[in-house]
């Protein structure tokens, strides 16, 4: 019944942060049409791109760390996390909030401060501690301390401005539900604190440098995943209402499939031994890429019926975006099984930082130079190029990750040296000791 329940969270939870953004659409475009779509759209994609910097590669290495930690453990890690993370929350909010204000005039959006208090909305949930509650396998903790909240902000937002108030309200709203969420968050990630935990500014500096490496697979996975509004917005002015409204679609149905890596997390962190980890590890990407191809057909059918409805017909979709968008869908989702949960099962982090950095690289150029040339169809092709590129890299360094740890030897002891062919072992992770998995 326990695993039930919690596989019942698992899904609801991204559904919730799915639908949380599209109660605010159909408000934004009754009342503000086109141009509100236009700058909210803009100030999230600038927002969740610098929120990746500030999440310092927290939910990419943070689940498994946590997920082979005891409590107390858990809750030195967790800290740790809150308090580099507001340090680049600090840096970096004023700089998206200005970017925000740049770009918005450059892509000739007229609400401009609604696309700037919807950069610094969007870059706050970086703060957010949801991984934490994903790695100990307790996310109906993440519905009190973030999905509902956030919901429940955003619709009231919603409200208020369909009653009248100002445009600037929604992102208002959305700030708040980021505050609120991050100091919910603590509060309950408070019940596996053991004893006082002190941190000091060297510290924290040193735990900074030592994400570093996460930070640039987020960050360069961004460039091609959050930004691409952006750069059509830049490049492509006339066409950046069409594809933000398919790219938003596709980005919130993504996020309902994130449920899917997250239930896989605690299960592929807490694998006892090599075999173990091969098989979950592989099962994890057949799975993720399974639902991904499903779910991608699902969105090529259902995308053209739902916008009109959702946009209160000021956007048009057609239904060629619709299957662009589907295919980028199914390359996601094996990505992120083969990069987020098996290579950093396998600590290949610094080959994850190398295949989303040349993702970046192609991304950026084809989406900037096909959206110039093609528009929203061009922009939505460079991002299947570059989906294309990481995933190849990543599997050819899993598939050299798994053979290596099955050819290596086991280091002979004093009273074996004669005994049988020496065996293969997992080499120990440095800090992570092993957790077997209880639902065997």
């Amino acid at each position: 019944m326990n695993r039930l329940v919690k596989l019942v969270a698992f899904l609801v939870i991204p559904g919730l942060n799915a639908v949380t953004p599209l109660i605010a659409i159909p408000a934004i475009t009754a009342t503000h049409g086109v141009e509100g779509w236009e700058a909210y759209a803009l100030g999230m994609s600038i927002g969740s791109s610098a929120a990746v910097v500030v999440e310092l590669g927290w939910p990419l290495t943070g689940p498994q760390r946590v997920a082979a930690q005891r409590g107390g453990e858990r809750w030195a890690t967790f800290v740790s996390s809150v308090r580099t993370r507001l340090l680049a929350f600090l840096l970096v909010a004023p700089l998206a909030t200005i970017a925000g204000v740049l770009l918005a005039r450059t892509a000739q959006v007229d609400e401009v401060s609604t696309t700037a208090l919807m950069s610094l909305a969007s870059v706050s949930v970086g703060l957010s501690g949801n991984w934490y509650f994903i790695g100990t396998s307790r996310p109906m903790r993440i519905l009190g301390s973030e999905a509902v909240p956030r919901a429940l902000l955003i619709t009231a937002g919603s409200v208020a401005v369909l009653a009248g108030a100002r445009l600037e309200t929604v992102p208002l709203f959305y700030l708040l539900s980021a505050i609120f969420s991050l100091v919910a968050g603590t509060l309950i990630a408070r019940a596996d604190r053991e004893s006082r935990v002190r941190f000091t500014l060297a510290e924290d500096w040193r735990v900074i440098r030592s994400q570093f490496a996460a930070m640039g697979v987020r960050t360069a996975g961004a460039l091609y995943t959050a930004l691409p509004i952006t750069l059509v917005g830049v490049f492509a002015p006339s066409a950046l209402a069409a594809f933000a409204a398919v790219e938003r679609l596709m980005r919130m149905w993504l996020s309902l499939l994130q449920a899917v890596p997250n239930m896989l997390q605690n299960w592929l962190g807490s694998a006892a031994g090599p075999d173990e980890r091969r098989y979950r590890a592989t099962r994890s990407i057949l799975i993720s890429g399974g639902v991904g191809v499903f779910a991608g057909a699902l969105l090529a059918v259902g995308m053209p019926l739902i916008a009109p409805l959702l946009f209160q017909g000021a956007v048009d979709v057609p239904w060629s975006l619709a299957v662009l968008s589907s295919i980028v869908v199914v390359l996601v989702c094996i990505s992120r099984a083969s990069g987020a949960l098996a290579l950093v099962a396998y600590r290949r982090v610094p080959a994850l930082t190398i295949s989303t950095s040349i993702g970046a690289v192609v991304g950026v150029s084809t989406i900037s130079i096909l959206a110039a040339i093609g528009g929203a169809a061009g922009a939505f092709v460079g991002e299947i190029i570059a989906g294309v590129v990481v995933a190849a890299i990543e599997l050819l360094v899993l598939r050299a990750a798994i053979r290596s740890e099955r050819v290596r030897p086991r280091r002979a002891l004093p009273s074996d040296r004669s005994a049988s062919p020496p065996i293969s072992r997992a080499q120990p992770r440095r800090g992570l000791a092993p957790v077997p998995w209880r639902g065997r």
